[in-house]
C-alpha cells in the first residue's frame, strides 16, 4: 500500500489539527514522498532525523517509481516526527513489523477505540468481506479520531471492488462519523487532478483509474449498523 504526496498532505493537516497520538495503518504505507516535500513539511531538522529504508530501491520499483524516487522514508520514523506512534496491521508481514490480523473477520476487542488516526491507503477494496473491513477500521477509532482513506472509483481489476461516493455518505454519517473531505482524484502520485463527486446523484465521464480520497472524523460512539442506500431511504416504495 502507498501514501502518495497528496494523501500525505492530508495526513499532515490532520496531524496539525489533532496534535498527535496513536495511529494505525491498514497495510504498511510506503511513503512515495520526495525528500524535498518531506523537508518542506517537517522542516530540515526533523527531516534529517528520518530513517531511509534499506529496501528503498525495491519499494520504488514495486510502485514503478525507481527512476523518479531515490529513497523511501521509513513510515514509523515519519509518523513519529508527526507526533504519532504507528502500528501497522496486515494479513502478511510484507515490510516487517506488521501486526497480523485478517480484516475480513471481526478484530480482537483490544483493537477497538484504540487509535487517534486510522490510515487506509487502499486496503479495504482488497478484502472480500469489505463491510466487515470497513467496520473494523472505523471501530478502531477513538471518539474525535480521524480516518484518512483512499478507495478506487473506477480501477478495473485493481481489487475486488470499486466504490461509489454513496458508500461513504451512507455508511459514515449513519454511524456517528462526519465526512470532512471527499474528492475524486486521478493520477494521484505525481500530478493529481482533483474533482468533485456528487454524494448520491448518478454521474459519468470521470478520468480512468480514478480514486476517492476522504477524511472522516468520529463524532460519537454507537453500535455499528449496516446502512440502507440513500436512494432507498428517500424512496422506500420505489415509486415515481
Amino acid at each position: 500500500m502507498a501514501i502518495p504526496p497528496m494523501m500525505f498532505d492530508l495526513i499532515c493537516r490532520v496531524a496539525q489539527q489533532q496534535g498527535g497520538g496513536r495511529a494505525c495503518a491498514a497495510g504498511y504505507p510506503d511513503l512515495l514522498v520526495p525528500a524535498q516535500q518531506m523537508s518542506a513539511v517537517l522542516g530540515a531538522e526533523r527531516a534529517a532525523r528520518l530513517t531511509v529504508r534499506a529496501d528503498s530501491r525495491k519499494i520504488a520499483a514495486w510502485h514503478g517509481l525507481e527512476k523518479v524516487l531515490d529513497r523511501v522514508f521509513d513510515s514509523h520514523s515519519v509518523f513519529r516526527e508527526l507526533g504519532y506512534q504507528l502500528d501497522v496491521i496486515d494479513i502478511y508481514a510484507a515490510r516487517g513489523g506488521e501486526i497480523i490480523v485478517d480484516l475480513n473477520q471481526p478484530l480482537p476487542a483490544d483493537f477497538l477505540l484504540r487509535y487517534d488516526l486510522i490510515i487506509d491507503p487502499g486496503t479495504c477494496e482488497h478484502c472480500f468481506n469489505i463491510g466487515q473491513a470497513a467496520i473494523n477500521l472505523a471501530g478502531m477509532m477513538k471518539q474525535g479520531g480521524f480516518l484518512v482513506q483512499v478507495m478506487p472509483l473506477n480501477m478495473l481489476n485493481h481489487g475486488f471492488y470499486n466504490i461509489n461516493p454513496t458508500w461513504f455518505h451512507d455508511f459514515y454519517p449513519a454511524n456517528g462519523f462526519q465526512i470532512q473531505f471527499l474528492r475524486g482524484v486521478s493520477n494521484i502520485v505525481w500530478d493529481p487532478q482533483v474533482f468533485d463527486l456528487p454524494a448520491f446523484d448518478r454521474f459519468r465521464e470521470v478520468p480512468p483509474d480514478s480514486l476517492i480520497i476522504a477524511v472522516v472524523k468520529r463524532q460519537e460512539i454507537s453500535p455499528f449498523k449496516l446502512p440502507t442506500q440513500h436512494k432507498y431511504q428517500v424512496n422506500p416504495g420505489l415509486g415515481t
